[in-house]
C-alpha cells in the first residue's frame, strides 16, 4: 500500500533542531520522534520507518500529523515541564520576529532604522507577542543571526571608457608584465593638525582618555604622496607642503630613480588634474613608464586605497599631534613596521613598567 502521509518540507531551523533532538540520550521520546521526521523527509516508507525505530506504522503517521500541524512543538516531550505554562516564544513566533526586524522600517514605522526598543513596541502593537523584554528580543535576533551592520556607499562610474580602463587594470593585477614593476600611486591627506577620535581599551572602573575638540583648519597642512609596490608588498612615500603638478612630477622622478632604468614601471593612478598634465604624460613616455588611469569615480580600483585605510587606523586614530613633525614621525614609524623593517615592539614591557612605576 502506497504511503499517503508524508512530512511537509522542513525549514532550515527545523532541520537544526531535529538534529539536536535526535542526539538526545536522556529523552528517548524526542530522539525517536526526530528520527521519524528526518527519515520521512528522506522519502522512506512509513512501514520501514516503524521497523527501524521500533514502533507501529500508525504511530509513525500520528507523529507526522503532529509535526505537519504544530511543528517541532507538536512532537517534543519534556516531562519535567509538565504542569507549567506552555511556551510563549515558539519557533514560528521567533521566526516572525526575525522577519519583522529584517523588514523595511520606513514602510512599517516611518523611520530609517530599527532600535530594540522601537522593534519591541511595534511587535506588541501588532500583537505579534503579548510582551517581551528588550534583553530577550536581542537574544532571539542573535539566535536567528540578525545582526546590526554598518551601511556602505557605492558610486557608479560615469566614465565612458570604464570597461576599457577596468579590464586593463585587472589584467595588470592578474599577471606581472615581463621586465615590469607594478606600482599604485596616490595622495594621502590633506594632513591637518586636528584631534582624531578612535578606539582604545580600558580596564574596569577606568575612563576613556579625553581628546580636545578643535575645528580650526586654518593652519598649514601637509600631503603624503605615496606609492605601493605590488611585487614587494611595500608602501613608501614623501611628505610635501603642496600638491601641484610640479611637486607630483618631482615625486614621480623620485620613484623612477629607485628602480633600474631598463625596467618598465606600470603605474596605476587616478585621473586627478595634476596626474594627467602634458608634462607628466610626456615624462612618463620618455622614461619607460606606462600609466594606467582609474575610471572617473573608480578610485577603488587602486589597491593603495586599502593600504591607506590601515595607515589611518594605526597612525592617525586616535591622535592629537601638535606639529607636523610629530605627525610625520608617527606615520613613518608605522611604515617602518608595515614594510617589515623592524619588530613590532619599540619599548620592552619591563622597561615600560619601571618607567610607569617611577612616574607614579
Amino acid at each position: 500500500m502506497k504511503d499517503t502521509i508524508r512530512v511537509r518540507p522542513l525549514r532550515p531551523y527545523e532541520k537544526r533542531k531535529l538534529r539536536r533532538l535526535k542526539r538526545q540520550r536522556r529523552n528517548t521520546v524526542n530522539s525517536r520522534n526526530a528520527r521519524i521526521i528526518m527519515l520521512s523527509s528522506g522519502h522512506m516508507s512509513n512501514a520501514a520507518i516503524a521497523e527501524m525505530v521500533g514502533c507501529t506504522p500508525t504511530w509513525v503517521r500520528q507523529i507526522i500529523h503532529r509535526f505537519n500541524d504544530d511543528g517541532i512543538d507538536g512532537i517534543s516531550y519534556y516531562p519535567w515541564f509538565q504542569g507549567r505554562s506552555p511556551r510563549v516564544f515558539t519557533s514560528d513566533i521567533c521566526e516572525e520576529i526575525a522577519a519583522v526586524a529584517l523588514s523595511s522600517p520606513i514602510a512599517l514605522i516611518g523611520m530609517t532604522q530599527w532600535s530594540l526598543a522601537k522593534l519591541r513596541q511595534y511587535l506588541i502593537e501588532q500583537k505579534v507577542v503579548a510582551n517581551i523584554s528588550i534583553r530577550w528580543l536581542g537574544e532571539i535576533l542573535h539566535r536567528y543571526k540578525v545582526r546590526l551592520r554598518r551601511t556602505k556607499t557605492w558610486k557608479e562610474s560615469t566614465d565612458p571608457l570604464f570597461v576599457q580602463k577596468f579590464r586593463a587594470i585587472r589584467r595588470l593585477y592578474r599577471q606581472r608584465p615581463g621586465n615590469g614593476r607594478r606600482l599604485c600611486i596616490d595622495e594621502f591627506g590633506p594632513l591637518h593638525l586636528l584631534p582624531r577620535h578612535g578606539h582604545c581599551r580600558t580596564g574596569p572602573g577606568e575612563h576613556v582618555q579625553r581628546i580636545r575638540a578643535n575645528y580650526d583648519r586654518s593652519k598649514d597642512i601637509r600631503h603624503f604622496l605615496a606609492y605601493y609596490d605590488l611585487e614587494t608588498d611595500r608602501l613608501y612615500g614623501r611628505f610635501t607642503e603642496r600638491k601641484t603638478a610640479k611637486v607630483f612630477l618631482s615625486f614621480l622622478r623620485w620613484v623612477r630613480s629607485r628602480y633600474p632604468k631598463t625596467q618598465v614601471l606600470h603605474m596605476v593612478m587616478d585621473n586627478y588634474g595634476t596626474h594627467i598634465t602634458a608634462k607628466v604624460l610626456a615624462w612618463a613616455e620618455s622614461n619607460n613608464v606606462r600609466v594606467y588611469l582609474t575610471p572617473t569615480n573608480g578610485s577603488w580600483l587602486n589597491r593603495i586605497e586599502s593600504q591607506f585605510t590601515a595607515l589611518k587606523k594605526f597612525a592617525m586614530k586616535p591622535s592629537d599631534y601638535r606639529d607636523h613633525e610629530e605627525q610625520q614621525a608617527a606615520i613613518e614609524s608605522y611604515l617602518t613596521w608595515r614594510n617589515r623593517a623592524r619588530d613590532l615592539s619599540i619599548t620592552s614591557w619591563n622597561q615600560y613598567k619601571r618607567e610607569n612605576a617611577k612616574a607614579a
